[in-house]
C-alpha cells in the first residue's frame, strides 16, 4: 500500500478499558476534547471522503498497551470521529463500519512524557 498523507496530533490516546469505573463526566469531557483536536488537526483529511483507503492509527506513548484489545478500544472515539468526517451523513458509530474504510493499528514507545497519536492514510489496491 502507497502512503498517501500523514498527520501527528498532540493528543493522549487513554486505555479506555481501564477507565470502566471512571465518572461519566470526566469520559465525556476526554471524548468531546479528543473529538475536538481530531477535527482541528485532522481537517484536511475530508480530501479522501467517500474514497477507498486503508486508515492506520499509531499511539505514541512512553508504555505501551496491551495491542490485542486495549489498542483498538482505546481509538474507539478517535476513529468513529474520523469515519464521520470521512463518511458524512450516516448516523454517529455508523460510518467506521463502511467497505470503503479499512483500519489497522499501531503503537511506538515515545519519549518520557510524549503523548501523541499519528494517523496515516493509504491507498487500498482494488
Amino acid at each position: 500500500m502507497k502512503l498517501l498523507k500523514s498527520w501527528t496530533v498532540p493528543i493522549e490516546i487513554f486505555n479506555e478499558a481501564n477507565q470502566a469505573n471512571q465518572h461519566w463526566r470526566i469520559k465525556s469531557r476526554r471524548h468531546n476534547q479528543q473529538n475536538f483536536l481530531v477535527k482541528a488537526y485532522l481537517a484536511d483529511i475530508i480530501a479522501f471522503r467517500n474514497q477507498a483507503i486503508h486508515v492506520k492509527l499509531i499511539r505514541i506513548s512512553p508504555r505501551m498497551l496491551d495491542s490485542e484489545d486495549n489498542l483498538p478500544f482505546a481509538f474507539k472515539w478517535v476513529k468513529d470521529t474520523l469515519a464521520d468526517m470521512l463518511r458524512p451523513g450516516l448516523e454517529r458509530g455508523r460510518a467506521d463500519d463502511s467497505d470503503l474504510l479499512t483500519w489497522s493499528y499501531a503503537q511506538e514507545k515515545g519519549n518520557p512524557k510524549e503523548k501523541a497519536m499519528r494517523v496515516e492514510v493509504y491507498e487500498r489496491n482494488a
